[in-house]
């Protein structure tokens, strides 16, 4: 398969779970908020409101969560956009280690493709800074561990 058919798998998969989180995210928003129009309707004592009151704080957080998360499609949206493969290790290339293989780009949780395990890292995880700029054959560190790159593209 060709490198950039492969890296347009992995994206797609980070894209695929980066939108079943943005899913999450706005069922539970609006479950919450249906919650809290049935608690108002029916203001009967101070627990329901105190309730009201607490659900409507969770919302707003987990609004503020939604609009990262949303921001981080976004940036996937943009990087599948671009479409190009890289030398060395930036914000988008998939990148082969002796260890651990990585896709910088968002904080996605552990996906497979094509049988190989990769994980999403967002630009400020200090792994991503350990690594960027690097190119195939050379190593960086991370909490005592020694990475080799095999491969970047």
């Amino acid at each position: 398969m060709k490198k950039i058919d492969f890296k347009n798998k992995v994206l797609d998969l980070a894209i695929k779970r980066q939108q079943e989180i943005i899913d999450d995210f706005t069922r539970r928003i609006n479950e919450l908020s249906v919650s809290v129009m049935n608690i108002n309707e029916n203001q009967q004592d101070v627990d329901q409101r105190s309730l009201a009151t607490s659900s409507s704080e969770l919302i707003n957080n987990l609004g503020e969560q939604l609009n990262f998360v949303t921001d981080e499609m976004i940036l996937l949206q943009k990087i599948k956009k671009e479409n190009k493969l890289h030398d060395k290790v930036s914000i988008g290339s998939v990148v082969k280690t002796d260890k651990l293989n990585f896709f910088p780009s968002v904080s996605v949780e552990k996906f497979s493709v094509n049988g190989n395990d990769f994980f999403g890292l967002s630009a400020k995880a200090p792994l991503f800074r350990a690594m960027k700029n690097k190119k195939s054959g050379e190593h960086f560190s991370y909490e005592k561990k020694e990475y080799e790159i095999l491969d970047v593209f």
